[in-house]
């Protein structure tokens, strides 16, 4: 009887080894992948606004702003919730002209000013075909798209507020592309008179502002979300922007200097949105239902709970040998 025993706990102990081997296997592949996958899921992910210092928030970052600037609707109000339901994706074959109008002057423009250098452009020999046969990089992007309720510290409407976009690049070094060809194109079109004229210009963006622009333009990442965040902030040569595990690390000047921190859960969407004073404090907090922890809680919960039973079955064998 006590032979049968043995044997079976040996099965159980070479089971639970085979697990923890195969956990371990499966955590560094994430880890040393490079080819990046696409981890969206349909469904609704429910945000709510953790914490907001407003008398911090106006010595540190801007007296003028507030959340609300950066995220609509009651974005500065402490247990405000939204929520994005995620309804598709499809592949998008974008260009040049795609990404100049409406990743870089859509951020950059008001829709009066982005409509007066369209038409400028459109008629001095800058239109689509031109700027595509000029500059010839592809971009295979995954387009998704959400229903969107803005902030509201009461009941949500029935109808969403709108909808935005989710843009994922397979290929993360591929941004360095689109901000070298906006550089190179602002600066052409800066010296024309066409658009001298109009008393607007095409503002230089550095990696750090162009980074922070794709946040708020609809920017999520592919798996695995690390390495892709990491691969995008090296290549695009970032000076003011790390990564720590699937969250970026931004430091801004405002008032004073201060720190944004943004991670991105599982599906590759934005999960959290922190905002730090000098003292890092926080003075802003924004998390999602969609964050990451719950994963590693998971992977702990599984890992712990197969070494305490090995430890159980070699101390228990110990003892009956005795």
């Amino acid at each position: 009887m006590w032979a049968i025993k043995s044997k079976t706990k040996t099965r159980i102990l070479s089971l639970t080894l085979l697990s923890l081997f195969l956990i371990g296997i499966l955590s560094t592949s994430i880890v040393a992948s490079t080819t990046y996958q696409l981890t969206l899921t349909k469904g609704t992910d429910d945000f709510v606004v953790e914490l907001y210092n407003d008398a911090e928030w106006k010595n540190t970052v801007d007296s003028s702003l507030t959340p609300s600037d950066w995220f609509e609707g009651e974005a500065n109000v402490t247990n405000a919730k939204s929520k994005v339901t995620l309804l598709g994706w499809v592949p998008a074959p974008w260009e040049t002209w795609d990404v100049f109008t409406l990743i870089f002057m859509r951020e950059i423009f008001n829709s009066t000013d982005y409509g007066t250098l369209l038409t400028r452009m459109n008629l001095n020999g800058y239109n689509e075909t031109d700027i595509n046969a000029n500059y010839t990089t592809n971009y295979n992007f995954w387009l998704g798209l959400r229903s969107l309720w803005n902030y509201t510290s009461t009941e949500y409407e029935e109808d969403p507020s709108g909808t935005d976009r989710i843009l994922i690049l397979p290929d993360p070094l591929k941004y360095k592309v689109m901000l070298d060809d906006y550089s190179t194109l602002a600066e052409d079109l800066n010296g024309k008179g066409f658009i001298n004229s109009t008393g607007l210009i095409f503002p230089n963006v550095s990696a750090d502002e162009f980074l922070w622009k794709l946040i708020f333009s609809g920017f999520a990442t592919a798996g695995p979300h690390g390495t892709y965040l990491e691969s995008l902030v090296s290549e695009l040569g970032c000076e003011n922007t790390t990564v720590s595990g699937s969250t970026l690390i931004i430091e801004r000047y405002g008032i004073t200097n201060y720190t944004v921190e943004i991670s991105y859960g599982e599906k590759g969407t934005m999960s959290s949105f922190t905002v730090k004073d000098i003292s890092d404090e926080i003075i802003y907090k924004i998390t999602s239902s969609n964050s990451e922890w719950l994963f590693y809680l998971l992977l702990i919960t599984i890992s712990a709970v197969s070494v305490a039973l090995v430890v159980f079955a070699v101390v228990k064998g110990r003892k009956r040998k005795r």
